[in-house]
């Protein structure tokens, strides 16, 4: 693998973080209702889940998955069934928007972190979608495949952790501004519940 397989893939990477998704706009309504350093776990445990994708596909994990139509399926229903959870959960809690203080007895950093982390896994689109994304850029000819994918997998996580992390600093920037405000308190819990029920008929359906 030479340098400019590298920026290729680098460069196609930073585009489809940058596009618009159901991750990058979660941590964003994340930022904004909970400050950074919830925001900054949660996009920490979604870029996490890209490394066990991306190991799934250097192993040829990930093909197995595809190709056997009852494990793709109890896959996809319980991944489905998690962010319809986390859905349920966001409904029940309150729309305040809290920064993180001492009184504050919220989900703690690790929970938000390992809820990111679960979101990613569990969501076998992803796998797919690596599966056909990583191999333009893994050069099969030397015959070590499973290092080209760490090392591919490896660099779209230091850049989506960075990006993410860029969002969520600046969105954090204007939740002082935006506290207390009923109806863009209403309306960042409503547009978190919309972002987990679509990624469930997501996973189920498209």
């Amino acid at each position: 693998m030479d340098y400019s397989q590298l920026a290729s893939f680098l460069l196609a990477s930073i585009l489809l973080t940058l596009s618009p998704g159901p991750d990058i706009l979660y941590v964003l309504t994340t930022a904004l209702r909970r400050g950074f350093s919830t925001a900054f776990s949660l996009a920490a445990g979604l870029c996490s889940g890209l490394i066990v994708h991306t190991t799934l596909v250097g192993f040829g994990i990930a093909q197995l998955i595809s190709a056997n139509e009852w494990m793709l399926w109890g896959i996809k229903g319980f991944g489905a069934l998690y962010m319809l959870y986390l859905a349920f959960m966001i409904y029940q809690s309150t729309a305040e928007i809290k920064l993180r203080d001492a009184h504050n007895t919220e989900k703690s950093s690790l929970g938000f972190y390992t809820q990111g982390f679960l979101m990613n896994v569990l969501n076998p689109k992803v796998s797919l979608f690596f599966l056909a994304f990583l191999p333009q850029f893994i050069n099969y000819e030397t015959g070590n495949i499973f290092p080209q994918a760490l090392l591919l997998g490896s660099l779209f996580f230091i850049q989506a952790l960075l990006i993410f992390s860029l969002v969520a600093y600046y969105s954090s920037k204007i939740t002082t501004s935006i506290q207390g405000n009923p109806f863009v308190e209403k309306l960042l819990k409503r547009v978190q519940i919309g972002i987990f029920v679509f990624l469930a008929i997501s996973i189920l359906f498209l």
